[in-house]
């Protein structure tokens, strides 16, 4: 009778210590700093671009949370837009970009002109409009006579 009550209280003490691991585990997670965003870069959305034309979506799921700090949600909202060539739900700051981020298209298009980076011009409309590299093409010769 003994070795059963010990076992017993064993068994108890084993499951009142996984109970006790799991509630710890979870108020651990809920009380982590959240992790500020940053701006999602041109150099994220070659990167991303890259891996979702290789077939690696989860990577580039994975590759624009740890640029960029975004959630998972925004992330993949962001990878599925770059698959299926919709415009972007974010904006793109790209580097040494001359215009805000949060100037118009046609801003930041001739301020990468300026630049000498006609094809990240081009890109930079296409990824955001979904125009094809055409009209792109297009679009930024028509900010000449504008």
């Amino acid at each position: 009778m003994d070795s059963q009550v010990v076992w017993a209280a064993i068994v108890i003490a084993a499951i009142v210590a996984g109970i006790a691991g799991k509630v710890l585990l979870r108020a651990s997670r809920s009380s982590a700093v959240p992790v500020q965003p940053r701006p999602v870069t041109e150099g994220t959305i070659v990167r991303a671009r890259a891996l979702i034309g290789q077939g690696k979506q989860i990577l580039a799921i994975k590759g624009i949370r740890e640029e960029t700090g975004l959630g998972l949600k925004e992330a993949k909202d962001l990878a599925d837009a770059l698959r299926d060539g919709r415009p972007l739900p974010v904006q793109v700051a790209g580097p040494g970009t001359v215009a805000p981020v949060g100037a118009d298209l046609a801003a930041r298009a001739r301020a990468l002109r300026s630049q000498g980076r006609q094809v990240d011009a081009i890109r930079l409309v296409v990824t955001e409009t979904g125009m094809s590299e055409t009209e792109a093409t297009r679009f930024l010769t028509s900010l000449d006579g504008a």
